[in-house]
């Protein structure tokens, strides 16, 4: 018995392992574990559609809040133009994103070595280029709110499928995802130019920037195991902006 219990750890990593790796265990146990087989697929439709029911009242309710503080969707747009600009001068740079508030942004850098300064000339530059017309800088191909509308469609349809066809099944899971990503790059750019970001940052300027070596969670400060900067932005008093 107790050399039993000492082999349930390695015997659960090698059914992980069959699990997610190999196709061979599928088929294995679609021939001698099929109603076991089909548990699994109901209960991996039963989560998807549970996680599909709250996402429909969460994710609205996210988009709102961006749409409706146009202070945070001027800082998300010069978030993605900041990025945008060093992509032109340093070219794909597929580790460095950012988050925006109602301060500034953040702006993450992974393995990328770039100085507070080029940092904090990308920023100006991308501010200066927003002023001048080029609000397509707003907009930028990896952002969240592409996956935040995918994740959105996959739960309409969800729903949609098991309201229509009174049933859910590992197909329509397929399916729906299928559909969602084909779908949701053109409308996450619809909901970038038109809900998230608003390029119009003419009474916008930057503060400063500095560099961020901790995060902190519950109160306990974390080292960032990257290089993490805070860009902070204000707002123009209007007085100043008439003279």
């Amino acid at each position: 018995m107790q050399i039993f219990l000492e082999l349930i750890p390695l015997l659960l990593l090698l059914f992980v392992f069959l699990f997610f790796l190999n196709p061979l265990f599928w088929l294995f146990m679609l021939i001698f574990f099929p109603v076991l087989l089909l548990l699994i697929f109901y209960f991996i439709s039963l989560e998807v559609l549970i996680l599909a029911l709250v996402n429909l009242i969460v994710i609205p309710k996210q988009l709102w809040h961006m749409f409706k503080n146009p202070i945070l969707r001027k800082n998300h747009a010069l978030e993605h133009a900041t990025i945008n600009v060093l992509e032109e001068r340093y070219g794909e740079l597929k580790d460095v994103g950012g988050l925006a508030d109602i301060n500034g942004f953040h702006l993450f850098c992974g393995e990328s070595l770039l100085a507070p300064d080029e940092v904090l000339s990308a920023a100006k530059e991308g501010l200066l280029r927003m002023k001048q017309g080029e609000t397509e800088l707003a907009i930028h191909q990896r952002c969240g709110t592409s996956l935040t509308v995918m994740n959105f469609l996959l739960s309409l349809l969800f729903v949609f499928i098991l309201l229509f066809s009174g049933y859910f099944d590992f197909l329509h899971v397929v399916l729906a995802i299928i559909f969602a990503f084909l779908i949701s790059k053109p409308l996450g750019r619809w909901a970038q130019k038109y809900v998230t970001t608003d390029p119009d940052v003419k009474d916008m300027e930057i503060v400063g920037i500095r560099l961020q070596p901790f995060v902190k969670y519950f109160g306990i400060p974390i080292p960032v195991p990257s290089t993490k900067y805070f860009v902070e932005t204000a707002q123009i008093p209007r007085i100043q902006r008439i003279y």
